[in-house]
């Protein structure tokens, strides 16, 4: 029988480590001060770090409420907490998205 691979939890570290990725930049250089606009996270780069943590970490993102958060000017602190809190951990994603 071959063991089932639980993908790791999500952490703020590795969520900072896949948007460095996509902006291009050290990671290090992410503060949690900074605005997503001061960073030039744009709808492409949100989409594409939420697709890529999605699939890391086998989660599935609540979209509307994030779209409901999300303004250039909020830090990336507050982005990292709205993941984290938004979340559904192990939901398999050729189910269809939870609806709540």
């Amino acid at each position: 029988m071959e063991a089932v691979r639980t993908p790791p939890a999500p952490d703020r570290d590795g969520v900072k480590k896949l948007l460095a990725e996509r902006l291009r930049v050290d990671a290090a250089a992410l503060t949690e001060e900074s605005t997503l606009d001061e960073l030039g996270l744009d709808s492409l780069l949100l989409a594409e770090t939420m697709a890529a943590a999605e699939d890391t970490y086998d989660v599935v993102y609540d979209m509307e409420v994030i779209a409901n958060e999300m303004v250039p000017s909020l830090p990336l602190g507050a982005f990292l907490d709205l993941l984290a809190d938004t979340a559904n951990l192990n939901f398999p994603h050729n189910e269809g998205r939870c609806t709540g």
